[in-house]
């Protein structure tokens, strides 16, 4: 009897074909191709997205400040400018722009604050003067002496003196710091009751009041306010003093 020869590896169909014949390959092979071809178009969609429309959009990270920085700012925010310790004619703060009066920017954000509250209950903060660089400051100094010596009521000697209460001398002036406001706010005003009860809980003092002209050396003035920042501001008005006696008080402890 011829030898015969049995296939124990595959079926055949009715037609001779192997039935099982890469079918299990096959059949993975069609699934898989289409999850490689979406992951494939996933991955490059992300590349693209992580490359270049993602630095498009990333969002400014501010700046924490050190402990060293904060320290730079509050001895900035507490500096007495006078004769005997005067900025040099180079000094320029850092400057922003609020209502068209150029300030110190460390000012801007509490005075944006301060001028919209004021404005909630009907009482408008006109902002007249902020930074005065030290060639203005001289023009302005010597304008106010001029003033003084033409009225005829003063020498020489006492309207110089009068004219360093009024409008100090060139680098002498804290305005040339961005820090020292004008605002329209004579006495009795409705900007200067509000500015007196309210600009300390925005980090602003009176910086020359009336009961102070022997600190300050200064006559009062109703229209000066000086940034300090709040936690000065607020002990200023607790302790009822000048920004000297603060200063000094605050080198002692």
């Amino acid at each position: 009897m011829p030898y015969k020869r049995y296939d124990i590896t595959n079926t055949y169909s009715y037609r001779g074909r192997k039935k099982n014949e890469n079918v299990v390959f096959k059949t993975v092979m069609l699934c898989l191709i289409p999850l490689l071809i979406v992951g494939v178009l996933f991955l490059g969609g992300f590349i693209s997205y992580k490359l270049i429309i993602k630095d498009m959009y990333v969002e400014p990270v501010k700046p924490v400040a050190t402990a060293d920085e904060a320290a730079l700012h509050e001895e900035e925010l507490l500096r007495i400018v006078n004769e005997a310790d005067p900025l040099e004619s180079t000094y320029v703060p850092v400057l922003t722009t609020v209502n068209g009066v150029e300030v110190n920017s460390l000012s801007a954000d509490s005075l944006n604050k301060m001028i919209d509250a004021a404005e909630e209950i009907g009482v408008t903060l006109t902002l007249k003067k902020g930074y005065v660089s030290y060639e203005e400051q001289a023009k302005l100094h010597e304008k106010t002496y001029e003033s003084l010596k033409k009225s005829g009521n003063l020498s020489q000697i006492k309207a110089e003196a009068e004219a360093k209460k009024l409008c100090p001398l060139a680098g002498e002036s804290e305005s040339q710091t961005g820090l020292l406001l004008e605002f329209d706010s004579p006495v009795n005003s409705e900007a200067y009751k509000w500015l007196v009860k309210h600009s300390v809980n925005y980090g602003f003092i009176l910086r020359y009041p009336e009961a102070k002209e022997s600190d300050t050396g200064m006559s009062f003035n109703p229209t000066l306010y000086r940034y300090v920042g709040k936690e000065a501001s607020e002990n200023i008005r607790r302790y009822d003093m000048s920004l000297e006696e603060y200063v000094t008080h605050i080198s002692i402890r």
